[in-house]
């Protein structure tokens, strides 16, 4: 009433005041909000162009902008934690090709951004130790005093515990000052033998003090031809039935042999395994099973959360057991398994139907006679029901009043006409991958699952005052529909796969009510089978082709068999079904056998009551001798390497002389072998090796291959002689894209071992030829690093010609 008493103009008055709030500017609240948003987005923009670091900035600067928005949160953890390991990834890839400055400011750079990432840690940490330890001329490094004041109680104590962990040797073996094969024949007492031999090697000999026993003071001959000084005092041993073990790199322990002094002085190995290859307790056990049957390893223990074995054995057990991990813990060989499963399917129907009576004549004559008593029913149960129900019964006086009124007919046939054409058809094809390990089941299910009743029961009479249950309770169980592919494959090292098959091809084709439950039908297709076939071979495992016709006529007996007029008292249905399917199997190597030549050698291993291990002479380029003091039973003799003066560097032996000198000492020279060309025949494996020469303390290489797929596959690429010289077992790290005809390979020996020099392979590659013609294998990048962190200067061998036929 007041609004309207002030009139017309006070109404305007509040319009007025309502569209000036309405044009008053937002609160900055909202103007932040769409500034983040903007940020936002183009953080995600930067994000997808791989810059990482420029996204997070963006990112950042949109949480200022709202830091309790939990999108911008969880958007600058997301892009920490990714920069973050891009920057690892890069600090790995430089640390590889011997950059190590320039790794550890990767991982330090990835640390400043996530400083949650426990591998940066693991890898500033790692650099640093690798660094220190080039710096230290290959010592382990040990924490500086800045570094030591900077710790805590706790961790100064542990640091101290893993310094003396660290400084923990190994057992000791015996380097001679003197390399020179030994040759001497002669004939005296056991102790004078070892006591020349040792003066010819320039290595210091001390003798059990019950070294005095009859069979050591009897006279034995030795004859010696250009034999190492470990093969001489095994020789030695023998003949006198002595034994010796090394106290140091310059000296030696010599006892008599028997089982007493062996278990007396006979050296213990503690080592812990970690194994990376197994992952099944199985596999572990099996492997315990070997150690302690082959080499009567009885101090062994399995360390499940590590994946690691713990052992306890003499040192060349222990050598074996080194030997027998090494060959064993190898990496399963996959597959790829392509799946095609084609399927046509076409379904023709015709009805045609024009006649009288086309389904026949079901007539029938019904007996009701008028003027018949109706029988009455009433139901009492619930709301009362009265049903009349006509008679049938007729008395005796009214037989004779029966008449044509007193019946009725039923079901009368009548004229149909019906003309129905169906044409259709089904085209299915589904080509699933599934990987799989060497010798393990693996499956997969692309379907539905379709219930399915298995089983009903009703419940029984209720307690006092309740009825029976009128319900039925209806099992039903889940049956897989679609394709069901189990497979079990085994690869061989020719390139060729065994396959355990268990194909299920199936689908729902109709339905069907049974019991008022509508069940459904199922068309199956199963194939079991085992084969064998080549990596990249099409393989049909299985293929059906039905064709079914039916033709149905249905009308009047007799009349519908009159030619010609027999179509006006019948009707006809037509159908003709068609079905076509076919399953092939494509499988291909992703990774082949890593068995190499030294896992395929065998080795001596003593005799059947004493494991004994011998090594080879060291080869040139390996680490050098440590200087050894001079033998205390005489002077040595001149020997290749100079000795060095008390106080100073141990002096390295001189180069061999009848090594050509190479045209550029700066560069090392990459080449293929066996040549510049290879001729091949299809489906045929051949290995190539990249052979490098010149080579001065190599440690670490990578290569990055091209090729055609169309013509050539890798099926395995593994290191050569050159990285696994002194016998340091070197593992290539590979990524072999097959499809894309491109792989990368490198190596690292491990950490600690010193570099190798020479010439020799780095790289042997397993082809396969899957195409006719001429093509080509380039490497357009090879990096090589030393033992200093220095890169090694080398140029990218020429491209290989393959010529397959």
């Amino acid at each position: 009433m007041i609004v309207e008493r002030l009139g017309v103009g006070f109404q305007k008055a509040v319009v007025i005041l309502v569209c000036g709030l309405l044009l008053l500017p937002s609160v900055p609240l909202g103007a932040k909000t769409r500034k983040g948003d903007k940020l936002r987005n183009e953080s995600r923009t930067e994000e997808q162009k791989g810059n990482l670091d420029h996204a997070l900035e963006l990112a950042e600067k949109a949480l200022s902008e709202d830091s309790a928005d939990p999108a911008y949160i969880l958007l600058v953890r997301r892009l920490r934690f990714e920069a973050g390991s891009a920057h690892v990834k890069i600090g790995q890839k430089l640390r590889m090709e011997g950059k190590l400055e320039e790794a550890l400011a990767e991982f330090e750079r990835a640390y400043g951004i996530d400083a949650a990432s426990a591998i940066s840690i693991q890898e500033i940490r790692r650099t640093r130790d690798m660094i220190e330890r080039n710096k230290n001329g290959g010592e382990a490094p040990i924490a500086s005093t800045t570094e030591r004041k900077a710790m805590t109680p706790a961790e100064l104590s542990r640091r101290d515990s893993q310094d003396r962990t660290d400084s923990l040797l190994p057992v000791a073996e015996l380097r001679a000052l003197n390399a020179d094969p030994i040759d001497l024949k002669m004939t005296n007492r056991p102790r004078v033998l070892f006591e020349t031999v040792c003066k010819v090697a320039g290595v210091n000999v001390l003798f059990d003090p019950e070294y005095n026993q009859q069979q050591t003071l009897q006279q034995a001959q030795v004859d010696l031809n250009r034999t190492t000084l470990d093969e001489a005092l095994d020789q030695i041993s023998i003949v006198t039935k002595s034994y010796w073990k090394p106290l140091s790199a310059s000296t030696i322990f010599v006892t008599v042999d028997n089982p007493t002094k062996r278990r007396e002085y006979a050296d213990q190995v503690v080592k812990v395994f970690y194994l990376s290859n197994v992952t099944t307790p199985q596999e572990m056990q099996e492997i315990l099973t070997v150690l302690r049957t082959v080499v009567d390893v009885q101090k062994v223990f399995n360390f499940t959360a590590q994946n690691a074995l713990v052992v306890r054995a003499e040192s060349d057990t222990m050598a074996l057991v080194e030997k027998l991990i090494s060959d064993l813990d190898k990496p399963r060989s996959e597959v790829i398994v392509d799946v095609i499963v084609m399927q046509v399917s076409s379904t023709y129907i015709r009805k045609l139907t024009a006649a009288f009576a086309p389904a026949g004549i079901t007539t029938s004559a019904v007996f009701s006679p008028r003027g018949a008593a109706a029988s009455t029913t009433t139901t009492t149960t619930g709301t009362p029901t009265t049903t009349t129900t006509p008679g049938t019964n007729l008395s005796l006086n009214r037989l004779g009043h029966i008449s044509s009124g007193d019946y009725s007919l039923t079901n009368l046939p009548g004229a149909e006409f019906e003309a129905i054409l169906t044409d259709s058809g089904t085209r299915v094809m589904q080509a699933p991958q599934i990987r799989a390990a060497d010798n393990a089941k693996a499956s997969i299910k692309i379907g539905d699952k379709v219930p399915t009743a298995s089983g009903s029961f009703q419940p029984g009479v209720g307690g006092i005052g309740v009825g029976v249950n009128p319900l039925v309770n209806t099992q039903f169980t889940f049956i897989d529909v679609g394709v069901n592919l189990e497979i079990n494959p085994k690869v061989h090292d020719n390139g060729e796969i065994s396959l355990h098959i268990d194909l299920d091809v199936s689908q729902v084709k109709d339905r069907i009510d049974i019991g008022g439950v509508s069940q459904p039908i199922i068309s199956q297709n199963k194939a079991l089978a085992d084969v064998r076939l080549r990596d990249g071979e099409v393989n049909i495992i299985g293929g059906i082709m039905q064709q079914t016709n039916s033709r149905a006529i249905s009308g009047i007996p007799g009349l519908a068999s009159i030619p010609g007029l027999g179509r006006l008292f019948s009707g006809e249905s037509v159908q003709k079904d068609k079905t076509e399917l076919m399953i092939a199997l494509i499988p291909h190597i992703v990774r082949g056998p890593d068995i190499t030549t030294s896992n395929l050698r065998g080795i001596a291993a003593g005799n059947a009551t004493q494991i004994k291990v011998s090594y080879g002479p060291r080869r040139a380029g390996s680490s050098a001798a440590p200087p050894a003091t001079a033998p205390a039973t005489g002077t040595a003799p001149t020997t290749t390497a100079p000795i060095a003066a008390p106080g100073l560097p141990p002096a390295t032996a001189p180069p061999d002389s009848a090594a050509p000198p190479p045209p550029d000492p700066g560069a090392a020279r990459v080449s293929f072998l066996p040549g510049s060309s290879v001729t091949t025949q299809l489906s045929q494996s051949i290995t190539v090796t990249i052979y490098a020469e010149n080579v001065k303390d190599l440690v670490q290489a990578s290569a990055k291959l091209q090729f055609d797929p169309r013509i050539l596959r890798i099926s395995n690429i593994i290191a050569a002689d050159l990285p696994q010289r002194d016998g340091v077992q070197v593992q290539p790290a590979r990524n072999i894209l097959n499809d894309s005809g491109t792989a990368e390979v490198s190596f690292a020996r491990a950490p600690g071992s010193p570099g190798v020099s020479g010439a020799g392979g780095l790289f042997s590659i397993i082809l396969q030829a899957v195409g006719r013609g001429n093509t080509s294998i380039t490497v357009p990048a090879l990096t090589m690093g030393s033992a200093s962190g220095a890169p090694i200067p080398a140029g990218a061998p020429p491209p290989l010609v393959v010529n397959v036929q």
